[in-house]
Formats: C-alpha cells, structure tokens, sequence
C-alpha cells in the first residue's frame, strides 16, 4: 500500500515536468545544458539529458518556442535566464567557438532562403556540418581548442559586464552543426553573436585580424539594410580588436558563403582572430596575455559602440 501510493504521488510530478515544454508541430529537441559557470546556456544536442523545460528547434527553425528551464531530470541545476548587473544587463550575446574535435561530413544546406532569391547561395547549397579548422604551424594546437579558448575568456569578461552568454560548446568534444548553432542563438534571443575563428594561408606571412558579416542573402531591401548595417559594425568592432591588440588590420568581409551568419536571425561577426600559418602570430595566439588583450577589444566595442551607436 504504501509503495502505490508514492506512485500515486509520483505519476502527476511526471506528467506536470513533461508538460512544462511548448511547442508547435514535431520538432526536434535542441537541449540546453547548464554551466556551472553562471548565467550561460549550453547547446549540446542528443545529450540525453531531459530538461523539464525547454528551447525547441523544428527542421525548418520556424514555430518554436524557448520555455525557461526551471530544473533538469538529472538534478543538475538549470542555467539562469538573468543577466548579471552591469551596463550589458539584459544583453543575450553569442558566443560560438569555431570548429570541433570531431568534424561532421554529413551536409547540410548553408542558407534557409530558396534559388528564387539567390540563385548561387540558397538551401539547396549544401556544405559539411561541421569541420575541425586548421592548426598552428609553431604551436602545433588545433584552432578548434584555441579558439575554445578566447571564447571562453570572452564569454567571462562578458558576463563580468552583466550579459547573459549563449555558449554553442563549452568543450572540444562537442558535436554540433553549424545550423544548429545558429538556431540556437535564434531560439534563444540574442542580439549579437561573436564566432571565433582563427585564420591559415599558404604564404606563411600573411597576418592580421579580418571580420566576415552577412552579403547580398535573399535580395530583398531589408537584408541589404541588415548587411550595410552589420558591415559598419563589423567595421567598429575591429578598429577595437586592432587597437587593444596591436594587430594587422585587414578587412571587413561581407559574404553568402557561411552557413553559421545566413540561419542567424542577428548581427553575426565571424571573427577570424589571426593566421595560425604565421610562426609568429600562431604563437600569439595562444598567449593568454594576448587572448585578454583581443577579448578586451570585443568588449570595448559591445560596451562603447554596439550599446551607443
């Protein structure tokens, strides 16, 4: 007796957490997983792990819904939806560290938009999920951990300011799509995602910092005013790198071609933080010193310009 009436006890508990999600038609479950870090959500897809809450992201990325986590089934504790206080309060941003251990050769398609709107770049344009990126020609690192590790510097001097940071992975071994990435971000609001990259060239001399930000993408009015918009903070946001950094000043790149800016709903940098083909700046690179300085410079212009443009 006293064992079914804890199952009486239990079955409504069940039901009640399984109905916390809301969606609409059959998506598939993009889980965010908590960081002990503090205010950061973790997208990690198929983890297993089951939240009663959750950020829903259909095949097409459209009609979901993100619901607040309040508590996760393995008992772990759920990231905070609040932003810290500071003058970036209430700011989601960003921040996805280019490339994985592990790349997915499986394709997916690099735009969401149709051959009717861009006949050279549409959703028939298929690439590799994901890839793992280049490595240091001195240092011998992989560009996937290094750029694990600005990212992760940036997304604490962030939250240092009161954002809320998006993390896409928080680990090498992470598997996760760029699409995926992308409607993460969407799902969750931001208003500004930051992708670390780092850069590789057959001229062993080629250095410097350069920004990718969204082309010509469906032809309509609106995104070309997205894209001039983009391209002049773009702009600002390396002037800061350059002058915190002491870098080459390369340039502002606009295009069609990456999967990660055309399935953002938001003003997306891929920043490409320098060439790990170059002896000297791969090694840079991987100096902590020179990472806070780089990281300080994306700050500035979150602080300084993106809030008081």
């Amino acid at each position: 007796m006293r064992r079914f009436f804890l199952l009486v006890l239990l079955v409504p508990v069940l039901l009640l957490s399984s109905c916390v999600m809301s969606n609409v038609g059959a998506p598939t479950a993009a889980p965010f997983t908590p960081d002990p870090s503090g205010n950061v959500a973790v997208f990690t897809p198929d983890t297993g792990v089951t939240p009663d809450g959750n950020a829903t992201v259909p095949a097409d990325g459209t009609n979901s819904v993100v619901t607040p986590i309040d508590s996760w089934t393995d008992g772990t504790p759920a990231p905070t939806s609040q932003s810290g206080s500071g003058p970036l309060s209430g700011l989601v941003i960003c921040v996805d560290a280019g490339h994985q251990e592990t790349g997915l050769t499986e394709k997916e398609p690099c735009a969401p938009w149709g051959p009717e709107a861009n006949s050279k770049v549409n959703n028939t344009t298929m690439k590799a999920k994901a890839t793992s990126g280049t490595s240091g020609v001195s240092t011998k690192k992989t560009e996937y951990a290094v750029n694990l590790e600005i990212a992760l510097k940036l997304r604490d001097a962030l939250e240092a300011k009161g954002a809320t940071v998006v993390m896409c992975r928080i680990d090498n071994s992470s598997s996760i799509s760029n699409r995926e990435r992308a409607l993460m971000a969407n799902e969750a609001k931001t208003v500004l995602t930051f992708n670390i990259h780092c850069n590789g060239s057959d001229n062993s001399s080629v250095s410097g910092v350069e920004i990718y930000v969204r082309g010509t993408g469906d032809n309509t009015s609106e995104y070309a005013e997205r894209s001039k918009t983009d391209a002049a903070l773009g702009q600002k946001l390396l002037d800061r790198i350059i002058a915190a950094t002491g870098a080459k000043k390369r340039n502002v790149n606009k295009s069609d071609s990456y999967t990660g800016i055309n399935w953002r709903d938001h003003t997306t940098f891929i920043v490409e933080c320098g060439f790990m083909s170059n002896p000297e700046e791969d090694v840079l690179l991987s100096t902590p010193e020179y990472q806070d300085k780089f990281v300080s410079g994306i700050v500035k212009f979150v602080t300084d310009d993106y809030l008081n443009g």
